[in-house]
């Protein structure tokens, strides 16, 4: 009963999140709200998707996008945070917040310290939510290094939360500007 009320919960608010949709162009391709850019170097897909996994309030503090980037060449490709930006309607940048800082903010160091002092009998899944909450940081961001021939990264990033007033923003990858409205926004 508690997963099904934690599911309806998670859609209603999703339901009320805002979400910004991709804007076609001549060098972006759009898919059911992904953004592709392909060129001889490498294929980039983004997508302005909500976290839904533990730690499950990253979307309050984030605005959060979901990656995928090809690497086409046959050399290695580095993939730095600094290659993917966000700028925000009136052109403020916004750079990738680490999974570092993540974990800092949400699951502070003396967390783990301190988690029996929080813990009683009534609630012995609290442990076992931050332990999930952790990993699914480490499992499901993305990575950022080298991304070997051929072979591709995926994952999530996470930029400050943009103020509910924004209109659009863009991302930068690599000299490539996508362009994403608001989806309550957008018109035909």
């Amino acid at each position: 009963m508690k997963k099904i009320i934690l599911l309806f919960t998670v859609v209603l608010i999703i339901s009320c999140s805002i979400k910004y949709v991709p804007v076609k162009t001549a060098s972006v391709i759009i898919a059911e709200d992904i953004a592709i850019v392909e060129n001889p170097e490498f294929t980039f897909a983004i997508e302005n998707r909500y976290w839904i996994k533990e730690p499950d309030n990253l979307s309050d503090y984030f605005t959060t996008f979901f990656v995928t980037i090809k690497n086409k060449t046959s050399q290695k490709l580095e993939l730095d945070p600094s290659d993917i930006s966000l700028l925000d309607q009136l052109g403020n940048q916004f750079d990738v917040v680490s999974i570092d800082y993540l974990e800092n903010m949400l699951l502070p160091d003396d967390f783990e310290l301190n988690i029996k002092k929080r813990i009683d009998n009534t609630n012995p899944d609290y442990v076992e939510e931050w332990r999930d909450a952790k990993q699914n940081l480490i499992t499901y961001s993305l990575h950022f290094g080298a991304i070997l021939p051929g072979a591709r990264k995926s994952g999530y990033i996470f930029y400050p939360k943009l103020n509910a007033k924004n209109f659009e923003c863009r991302i930068i990858f690599k000299d490539n500007v996508i362009q994403f409205v608001r989806s309550d926004k957008k018109t035909a």
